[in-house]
């Protein structure tokens, strides 16, 4: 009951100091919420404000929108963590980042992951669309072309042939992941890679929360484990084979190839946020990896390669 209640108040605390702070400009409200040693993360590159830094971006952002609002989403605690979602609409009729007043309507989406340390917030992660806000503001502009069947993109999407990953986390000693087929070296010098998830997912706070992560590229014979990562179960690892890597994080036992990817920048674009962030521990073996294409799944073992 208690903890019920705790969870309760904390999410009341959070909403009602909020509001206060970026809708009405009572920026004095957070005092009481967040910690004297709080930090904030903010943008792909986690630039860091603390508190006072943070309130002086509230007042700097109602200057430019003074009839900003503010409104909460979706709110979901789990542990002595929240994950919000919100959206902020306003009018821009003062300078901003630069920009003199262009009396736009400006839209700008984001999420906002906080760390409780007993009562009060002691950091928090926030991530939003920057291409959103800046193509509002006039600072870049992106075409738009006429409307695209959904369906036809669709189709185009299944002829790429992919492999089948599982992104995996450790969420403060719980193990997490869900199935993705969107993932992508970026260099190699560094070694870099990226991988895609839906905002949607219940795994997406873990990642934001987290320094680390691991991409397990599936072999041919692991389709059952595509199948229960690719579901929406509520304990994904209970009947896994799986160890934790050199950083933490859970490798699935064997994969076809495993990665531990310390987590750089975490970029939010469309429905899906971007992950990237630099390879700190590799292995493979010699089992075929498991194929995706038109919806379904293929052991290419049996393929014979093309001469070339």
């Amino acid at each position: 009951m208690s903890r019920t209640l705790d969870r309760t108040n904390r999410t009341e605390r959070l909403s009602t100091a909020w509001d206060a702070a970026w809708n009405q400009g009572e920026v004095q409200a957070l005092d009481a919420l967040l910690s004297p040693d709080y930090v904030r993360r903010r943008g792909p590159a986690g630039v860091a404000q603390g508190r006072d830094e943070f309130k002086a971006s509230i007042d700097a952002v109602r200057a430019a929108f003074p009839d900003l609002h503010t409104e909460i989403e979706d709110l979901v605690e789990e542990g002595g963590r929240l994950a919000v979602r919100w959206r902020s609409t306003g009018r821009h009729t003062g300078t901003f980042m630069g920009v003199p007043p262009t009396g736009r309507p400006v839209e700008v989406s984001g999420a906002t992951f906080a760390r409780f340390d007993g009562d009060t917030v002691a950091e928090e992660w926030v991530t939003f669309d920057s291409r959103q806000l800046l193509e509002a503001l006039g600072i870049i502009t992106t075409g738009h072309a006429a409307a695209i069947d959904p369906d036809l993109v669709r189709g185009v999407h299944r002829k790429f042939i992919t492999g089948v990953t599982v992104v995996t986390t450790d969420d403060a000693g719980t193990p997490r992941g869900l199935a993705v087929n969107a993932f992508s070296s970026i260099s190699l010098d560094p070694p870099m890679v990226l991988v895609c998830v839906q905002r949607s997912s219940s795994t997406h706070p873990a990642l934001h929360r987290a320094t680390h992560l691991g991409v397990n590229i599936l072999a041919a014979d692991q389709l059952d484990v595509a199948k229960t990562f690719a579901s929406k179960g509520e304990d994904k690892f209970a009947d896994i084979r799986w160890a934790p890597g050199e950083h933490g994080v859970p490798l699935i036992e064997d994969s076809s190839a495993q990665v531990e990817v310390e987590i750089a920048e975490r970029l939010e674009v469309g429905s899906h946020t971007v992950f990237t962030g630099r390879v700190v521990s590799a292995r493979h073996g010699d089992r075929a990896p498991l194929v995706y294409s038109g919806g379904g799944f293929f052991d290419i073992s049996q393929t014979a390669p093309l001469p070339w």
